[in-house]
């Protein structure tokens, strides 16, 4: 027998050409899969970021939509109190005039339908207030106020709102406040002769920084809810002072500024 040596060359390469040529479609076959599935996998997630946006989106518009419905609320609560002071004039015998003493100069003025604090100076820093008369024995009430900072020197740290339960006899026999400040947090403090003891102070996203706030407080018994623009932003139960008037409050540590209030509301219970 006679053997063909470039005939089993060319059957050899031929081989060699199929083996190739499977390998190249086998390879282009599992390309083309993975470049599938990796479509297929982002495709997939764009729908759940999607669906998980909307859904976001959704609850975002129902927690606004709860809120402005809770605020409306209350304002058409609040406007059936016995008391709503606009400060179209004093006959309610806020504290006013010039002011030239220890702790700060300057004036308070009603005008404009506007409770005016012009701190002109700051002596030391300090906390001053102006009585709501005629309720230093009352136990249970709901009251707010409406307060902006209105022009605050570089530095300042002021802040203002509600005095409650304040007792009658002056701060040493006890007394709560209820502060925002321009630095975006409230503070809630109880003061007797022992000094402040601060019961909560924290940031909060309801505050508007140099806008009107309204900060409510809802007093009964020893239970006590604090509110700003509507939402309920704490509750405590305390017992230390059963009985005391309102005030509205202003705390400065150094420098001048311009705090407003307005819409002052008292509802006994």
């Amino acid at each position: 027998m006679e053997n063909n040596p470039t005939a089993d060359k060319k059957g050899f390469l031929q081989n060699d050409r199929r083996l190739v040529c499977s390998l190249l479609v086998f390879y282009g076959l599992c390309l083309i899969g993975l470049i599938a599935v990796t479509f297929r996998w982002l495709n997939n997630k764009n729908q759940i970021l999607s669906a998980n946006h909307t859904a976001t989106a959704e609850i975002i518009a129902t927690q606004r939509a709860q809120t402005t419905a809770t605020a409306s609320a209350r304002t058409t609560e609040q406007a059936q109190y016995e008391l709503i002071e606009h400060f179209d004039t004093n006959v309610n015998r806020w504290m006013s005039g010039a002011q030239n003493n220890d702790y700060w100069t300057g004036k308070a003025t009603i005008k404009d339908g506007v409770y005016l604090w012009d701190i002109t100076e700051t002596k030391q820093g300090f906390i001053y207030w102006a009585d709501f008369p005629g309720n230093e024995y009352i136990k249970n009430y709901d009251t707010y106020v409406d307060t902006k900072f209105a022009e605050i020197q570089s530095g300042t740290r002021a802040c203002s709102g509600l005095i409650f339960r304040k007792a009658p006899l002056g701060w040493d026999t006890g007394g709560y406040s209820f502060l925002v400040c321009n630095a975006g947090y409230f503070d809630i403090q109880y003061h007797n002769i022992d000094g402040w003891q601060r019961i909560d102070a924290q940031y909060h996203s309801s505050i508007r920084t140099f806008d009107w706030n309204r900060i409510e407080v809802l007093v009964k018994g020893a239970h006590f809810i604090f509110l700003i623009n509507s939402q309920v932003v704490y509750e405590t139960d305390d017992d230390r002072q059963p009985a005391g008037g309102v005030a509205l409050a202003v705390d400065v540590d150094k420098g001048t500024t311009q705090i407003l209030f307005d819409n002052f509301g008292y509802q006994s219970r």
